[in-house]
């Protein structure tokens, strides 16, 4: 199960997922209608300007560039090509790793590090002694995870490479989240995949720019592991639109800069919000927010008012009463906690 089931209910106000809360810029819609008219040609089957444009602004090669109908199809690709024998995953954690493992890998171990409530969820130094345990061929890691927002700690994530390039672990390191934060330059391993041979960094214009109609997503990593993930992915695996809208984006990274500013000030009043209505909100660096209810059914309550949260009792290591909301504008956000403060009196 995802978030962005609006096909089944009637709703008015999505927080189950978690995109730029300021939308698409208007010159990408602009960039989407004109490529209408480009529908009835092939796509570019090797994504020459997108890839190369990509590759500058991270310093890379092209080469070392892998864009993907999502980063859910660079997922199934590079599971494939790597076919592990043992890999492991935080829980609770995006299901989207396991999902892809257990498609493509029938013969993979899964190992799962439990993340504990107690400390909000958050990847701690203990992590380290489990990974050089385990010695799994491909770790997954969200930064931030999902579906709590903490950022791996700046200086434990340098030790978990180190281990990993060690013991030759690939780490598929998830950022699909991380422009929208504030961390975004300080943080990244998005600039360093260079000096790491086992690393690839997973990004995806459908949450900074709020696009996921049109999937679009890219991995970064070593040529080496850039040719084998090409090798599992389909030809022409683009549209013209994603391909002409990923151009567009890359010109407005200001308008994600713009967003993580009113990200990180909302989430400080939803976070508030939440707080004052008697729910266990946990801390978040990202666009999204979990929080804990005792109250029975408030997913399906919030539904029936035209409102749809992400219910989070499917996470591993989660239970009933597990929330996720997205960070949106204020307005939207005042009508979440407004909502919820109604159906509790």
């Amino acid at each position: 199960m995802h978030g962005g089931d609006i096909y089944r209910n009637r709703i008015d106000l999505d927080f189950s997922v978690n995109i730029n809360p300021l939308g698409p810029p208007e010159e990408v819609r602009e960039i989407l209608r004109e490529g209408i008219s480009l529908v009835d040609r092939y796509p570019d089957p090797y994504h020459e300007k997108l890839r190369e444009e990509l590759a500058a602004f991270f310093g890379l090669h092209k080469e070392e560039v892998v864009p993907g109908n999502g980063v859910s199809e660079l997922l199934m690709a590079l599971c494939h090509a790597l076919s592990p024998r043992v890999a492991m995953v935080l829980s609770p954690g995006f299901s989207g790793y396991e999902y892809a493992l257990r498609g493509v890998c029938a013969h993979c171990k899964i190992l799962y590090h439990t993340l504990s409530e107690e400390e909000d969820f958050t990847l701690k130094e203990d992590f380290l002694l489990r990974l050089k345990k385990e010695r799994p061929e491909v770790l997954f890691l969200a930064d931030p995870n999902n579906p709590n927002g903490r950022l791996i700690d700046g200086g434990l994530l340098k030790e978990i490479l180190k281990v990993c390039e060690g013991q030759e672990t690939v780490l598929v390191l998830d950022e699909s989240f991380k422009p929208l934060t504030v961390a975004e330059k300080k943080l990244s391993a998005a600039y360093r995949v260079k000096d790491h041979k086992n690393l690839i960094v997973l990004r995806a214009f459908t949450k900074s720019f709020a696009i996921p109609g049109i999937r679009l997503g890219y991995a970064l990593c070593r040529s080496k592991l850039a040719e084998l993930i090409k090798g599992h992915l389909p030809e022409w695996n683009l549209s013209v639109l994603a391909q002409v809208a990923g151009e567009e984006c890359l010109k407005h990274l200001d308008h994600v800069e713009k967003a993580s500013e009113l990200i990180r000030r909302e989430r400080e009043y939803l976070t508030k919000g939440l707080r004052n209505l008697d729910l266990k909100s946990y801390p978040s660096d990202a666009n999204y927010i979990l929080f804990y209810s005792a109250h029975e059914n408030l997913g399906e309550k919030l539904i029936r008012r035209g409102i749809l949260v992400r219910d989070c009792a499917d996470y591993r290591s989660l239970k009933e009463g597990y929330y996720r909301v997205a960070v949106k504008k204020h307005e939207e956000n005042e009508k979440l906690i407004r909502t919820i403060s109604k159906i509790f009196s």
